[in-house]
């Protein structure tokens, strides 16, 4: 039972999530607030299949990172 119960930390602990880091499709700015449209998932290589999402960033990783680079949103 300990090792079972080990295990199932570890899975949750270590997994981390499949859609913490995407590519840079889009940079906008918004009331002042720096976001980045990010594809987290382009599997079929067609709009279909893509999953985006958008995350804030500071100004400075805004005006550091460009349209296709990889970022990773912190969890």
């Amino acid at each position: 039972m300990r090792i079972f119960l080990t295990i199932i930390f570890f899975i949750y602990a270590c997994g981390g999530s499949a859609y913490s880091c995407g590519k840079i499709d889009r940079k906008y700015e918004k009331n002042g607030e720096y976001f980045f449209a990010l594809i987290f998932s382009d599997a079929s290589n067609n709009e279909e299949g893509r999953v985006y999402g958008d995350v804030s960033v500071s100004k400075t990783v805004y005006q550091l990172k460009n349209i296709g680079e990889e970022y990773c949103v912190d969890e």
